[in-house]
């Protein structure tokens, strides 16, 4: 796994940070039995944040940067996608977070208390490198909104992160307080889709042109959806095994950078999305 922390960060110029979703559209009151577990910090906007070098940072800030200026593009494309029926793809495409490291790397929402599903070879390859490795990273909604996560459980043989939303960027006024949000999520599946059943991917590409004989980067955008249908389990294999590559066959369009992304089809013809994670090949993010 590529690690991009450094102990001696050169300094930088920031970008400004974009504004993003107002948090009254987020907060949600809570039980007292639940508070001290779902309360998340709040880190004001604008700030340094904490487990991030200035490159890191600054890394991040263009990331929201660019998020902000493809919003209205990808709603429109999200609403556009119908996924051949009642698939609500904005409501996938709201639920889905990318991590803000270099590497790339991409994760889902699945509780709207912020539990999210990611691959586990984004935080490590093996136990010693997980355990080495920082556990907290920092993500992005599509809309530009910072929150921090933290790895919860990690299986290696499944390919599979669950983390929790720990803290979120948010307004000044509010720092050191501590809120309940309700964030956008999509189900987990509770059953494999029919085969050709059709299915979107929404996931984050890296930068760096693997494809490429010469040092090059590529023009895609920070978020990318496309189209596909499930084909089908690997014949033959464990399906509960994917810590070498996935078990599950789709043709949507996926690079270095979507590990983690969520796979969406309908839920038995009704108008609810569910998902499943992309797998790609152990070494790739």
């Amino acid at each position: 796994m590529h690690n991009l922390r450094s102990g001696t960060a050169k300094a930088v110029v920031e970008s400004e940070p974009c504004k993003t979703l107002d948090l009254a559209e987020l907060e949600r009151p809570a039980p007292d039995l639940l508070r001290q577990w779902n309360a998340l910090k709040v880190i004001p906007t604008g700030s340094r944040l904490p487990g991030l070098t200035a490159s890191e940072q600054k890394l991040l800030r263009q990331k929201q940067q660019r998020l902000a200026a493809d919003k209205a593009s990808l709603d429109r494309e999200a609403r556009e996608r119908l996924g051949g029926g009642n698939l609500d793809v904005h409501n996938g495409l709201q639920a889905t977070l990318i991590f803000s490291q270099y590497e790339a790397g991409t994760a889902v929402c699945i509780r709207s208390d912020g539990w999210v599903l990611t691959c586990a070879h984004c935080f490590g390859d093996t136990e010693e490198e997980l355990q080495t490795s920082d556990k907290r990273r920092w993500l992005l909604f599509y809309t530009g909104l910072a929150v921090q996560a933290e790895c919860v459980t990690w299986d290696a043989k499944r390919d599979l992160a669950l983390l929790k939303i720990i803290a979120i960027e948010a307004d000044a006024s509010r720092n050191g307080e501590e809120f309940v949000c309700s964030f956008p999520f999509v189900q987990l599946a509770p059953k494999r889709p029919a085969v050709n059943s059709p299915i979107i991917c929404i996931g984050q590409p890296g930068v760096d042109d693997l494809e490429s004989s010469v040092p090059a980067k590529n023009q895609f955008y920070f978020v990318e959806l496309s189209t596909g249908k499930f084909r089908g389990m690997v014949a033959g294999g464990d399906w509960q095994d994917n810590s070498e590559i996935g078990q599950m066959k789709h043709d949507a369009w996926t690079y270095w950078g979507h590990s983690g992304a969520p796979l969406l089809a309908e839920a038995d013809g009704i108008p609810r999305t569910t998902c499943w994670i992309n797998e790609l090949h152990r070494g790739s993010r």
